[in-house]
């Protein structure tokens, strides 16, 4: 399967070359994992998406629109990654956006990626990134379309050992992945750093604080040292593709895999959330 694509719910659209969200970034995208039918986070991905919209000054779309875009593109295939776009569209001077920007809707649909199960039941090493984020909390959360900062991290290591990187803020506190946020058990509290100077608010993040004292432990968030990454008694990386991977290795540090990250992926696994579920049906 090949990526098919609408723009503004029509298939074999050219974007244009003037559109701003080409031109400056200037817009908004979700990354949702279809399954059985469903989008199992849905409301929460277009929660994110209504309130970026707010935030950035650009009208949402109306979500039957969505929905319908998401039907065109998904029914039929068992699994598979819709990735949503909205720009503000063709129009103004430079930087300065029309008076009401008319924004341009992209929607896509992928093949699910193959990562081997031994990721989530293994974990995965993560590099430690030399690149630390800038602080802007206007953008704080959101999932905006430039993504300058995280290429650039990604571009610091090809070792085929490092799945992920962990990107520390310009004080040295921990931040988030490169493409996940990131939490840390210690003892009965379960923390995962404040995103309100950047950072993105994930979906999958918010679902699994909201599942912490599901098994027994007190979520947290705030400024956290790296030290307390490295001394943790367990680590993991979430986003709403993989749900949740475990971390074992941080640069050089090894860390302790434990019985938390298993609880929570038996949770997203008994609810057929995230794509741990897919690859072991084998539904790809």
């Amino acid at each position: 399967m090949t990526m098919r694509r609408l723009i503004n719910g029509t298939p074999d659209q050219v974007l244009e070359p003037a559109d701003r969200g080409f031109m400056y970034g200037d817009g908004l995208f979700e990354t949702m994992l279809w399954s059985n039918g469903v989008i199992p986070l849905w409301t929460h991905h277009m929660e994110r998406l209504q309130d970026g919209c707010s935030r950035l000054g650009l009208t949402s779309p109306d979500e039957t629109q969505i929905a319908q875009d998401r039907e065109q593109l998904c029914q039929g295939e068992p699994s598979g990654v819709f990735r949503l776009q909205i720009t503000a569209g063709v129009g103004g001077r430079g930087y300065a956006r029309p008076p009401v920007p008319k924004v341009t809707r992209v929607a896509a649909f992928t093949p699910v990626p193959r990562y081997p199960l031994a990721y989530w039941r293994d974990g995965i090493a993560v590099h430690r990134c030399r690149m630390r984020l800038s602080r802007q909390p206007l953008l704080a959360g959101l999932k905006h379309c430039n993504r300058l900062e995280y290429i650039l991290a990604r571009g610091e290591w090809e070792h085929p050992d490092f799945v992920e990187g962990l990107l520390l803020d310009q004080q040295g506190h921990v931040a988030e992945g490169v493409q996940s946020n990131t939490f840390a058990v210690v003892g009965d509290r379960l923390l995962t750093p404040t995103l309100v100077d950047y950072g993105v608010a994930g979906v999958m993040r918010g679902y699994v604080l909201r599942l912490a004292e599901s098994v027994g432990l007190r979520p947290q968030t705030g400024r956290f040292s790296l030290g307390t990454w490295l001394q943790a008694d367990e680590v993991f990386m979430t986003n709403s593709l993989i749900g949740i991977w475990p971390v074992r290795r941080i640069g050089d540090s090894e860390i302790p895999l434990g019985p938390v990250s298993m609880k929570l992926r038996a949770a997203l696994l008994a609810a057929g959330i995230g794509l741990e579920s897919i690859l072991e049906r084998g539904v790809v």
